[in-house]
């Protein structure tokens, strides 16, 4: 079953939306659009206009939406804490950043990526004002959209870009517009930096600032929290990415080449990109960025209050839930092998008892060709030889022999040591001779042929000691 996940990009400048169909197989686009804000509308009914035009466009219903917002109202900051749960680390993280804070921790919302190291986490915090996020929820909620997700625009970048790389190379992502550029460094896959610095005239000297900048920044972020960036590629997008030059191909950054992120239309499973001048001119990247975050389940920070009680769930046990459901998955096919086996080791024993049974009756009746129900075979063949026998009973006795020695088997078991010489049967009576250990055992099996319904009842002819006075003979009459 698929679903629609739309990346919506708000700048104060434009509207960006990319929508996907997302299924089992991948991820199709279905339709994307930009929608300039007019500069001649105040406060925020250039941006609802846009919305309600992108909205009627698209024709937008039942769709995730994921919101991609710029950092003009965020705050970053790295520090250390002491423990893993990220529990408790929720808890303390507004009391560690309210010291840096511009405003009272109770009207912001915080949230944080966390990188495990050496007993500790380090942590990459983020925060905006509570007012600012309910401001863009209500402009949405105008147009019946309400967002999933609200997380910076680069910040989605910049983890889908670290996911098709997949090398563990250091990156950074230059967001660059409204003022200002947008700096983020990733590191085996996390993103452990973010900074922005502000924006002057275009020309080479604003390349040579934030050069420095950077520098300035990385070599801080190793002072002060011994967290190291090299990056290996730099990557820029945004409405001023042209600072960098026109042939952003050659461009470099402290000698590290720049590169577009139009590699993320060869996201993984993503499909349907097409080659139109528009999706080459890199204006809809960053939008698709945030729908992947949805579509692939590439996580992260969530500014948004809008979350159900399952999904913060998710979000805050994510790791411990998976640990379980994988034991759970090991123990239920530990299990399930355990009665395969059993069930295969019982075939086995089965084929085996029956090609025996086979054996002993083509053996014992080797006149009869064809075997099909051994055992119902052999019972119909010992009937048809003893209604034409007379040897199995003798005539005028009112017992037959197989019914004496089926009572000599059932009340005599294995534990008793005798050994049984000579049965002479009459018409109404059975001798029984032998030997045996003590008299107590003689006594013993008389009493329990004595409890047989065939013998009427069981005398001690005679029990004496053997002449080496180990064993004693006996001698049994039993009637019926």
């Amino acid at each position: 079953m698929s679903r629609k996940v739309l990346g919506l990009e708000i700048r104060e400048e434009s509207v960006t939306a990319v929508l996907l169909d997302v299924g089992f197989k991948g991820s199709e686009l279905v339709s994307h659009g930009f929608y300039p804000i007019s500069v001649e509308k105040t406060d925020d009914e250039g941006i609802k206009n846009a919305l309600e035009t992108m909205v009627d466009q698209l024709r937008l219903t039942g769709v995730s939406c994921i919101l991609g917002i710029p950092t003009t109202f965020v705050s970053f900051r790295n520090i250390s804490i002491p423990f893993n749960d990220n529990k408790k680390i929720r808890q303390i993280l507004p009391f560690e950043l309210e010291p840096t804070l511009p405003i009272p921790v109770e009207e912001l919302v915080f949230d944080f990526e966390a990188v495990k190291r050496e007993g500790h986490q380090d942590l990459l915090a983020f925060s905006i004002p509570k007012e600012h996020i309910q401001k863009v929820v209500d402009l949405l909620g105008s147009v019946n959209l309400r967002p999933a997700t609200i997380l910076p625009i680069g910040y989605a970048t910049a983890r889908c870009i670290s996911k098709i790389k997949g090398d563990g190379e250091d990156l950074l992502l230059i967001d660059t517009g409204g003022g200002y550029h947008t700096v983020y460094a990733v590191s085996s896959g996390s993103v452990r930096l973010v900074r922005r610095f502000p924006v002057g005239v275009k020309g080479t000297p604003i390349l040579r600032s934030l050069e420095t900048n950077i520098n300035r920044t990385i070599t801080a972020l190793k002072e002060s929290q011994d967290i190291s960036i090299v990056p290996a590629s730099v990557f820029s997008s945004g409405p001023q990415s042209s600072i960098f030059g026109e042939d952003i191909e050659n461009a470099s950054l402290s000698g590290t080449p720049i590169a577009s992120i139009e590699v993320l239309r060869t996201f993984p499973r993503l499909q349907n990109i097409p080659e139109s001048s528009e999706w080459k001119s890199g204006r809809f990247d960053m939008a698709l960025a945030l729908a992947l975050v949805e579509a692939e389940s590439i996580g992260g920070i969530n500014f948004s209050t809008e979350q159900s009680t399952l999904t913060h769930y998710w979000n805050e046990y994510r790791g411990k839930i998976i640990t379980t459901a994988i034991f759970i998955l090991i123990v239920l096919t530990t299990m399930m092998a355990d009665q395969i086996f059993a069930v295969k080791d019982k075939e086995k024993n089965l084929t085996e008892l029956d090609r025996k049974i086979t054996s002993v009756f083509t053996s014992t009746f080797p006149e009869i060709s064809r075997v099909v129900n051994p055992l119902q075979q052999m019972q119909i063949k010992m009937t048809q030889t003893g209604e034409g026998s007379v040897y199995p009973d003798l005539p005028g006795a009112r017992v037959r022999i197989i019914d004496i020695l089926n009572a000599l088997s059932l009340e005599i078991p294995k534990s008793v040591d005798v050994n049984v010489k000579r049965m002479v049967v009459s018409t109404d009576n059975v001798v029984l001779s032998g030997s045996t250990n003590t008299f107590n055992t003689v006594n013993d099996i008389k009493n329990r042929l004595e409890k047989t319904t065939i013998f009427t009842s069981v005398t001690i002819s005679s029990a004496d000691l053997e002449k080496s006075g180990k064993r004693v003979r006996f001698k049994l009459k039993m009637d019926f």
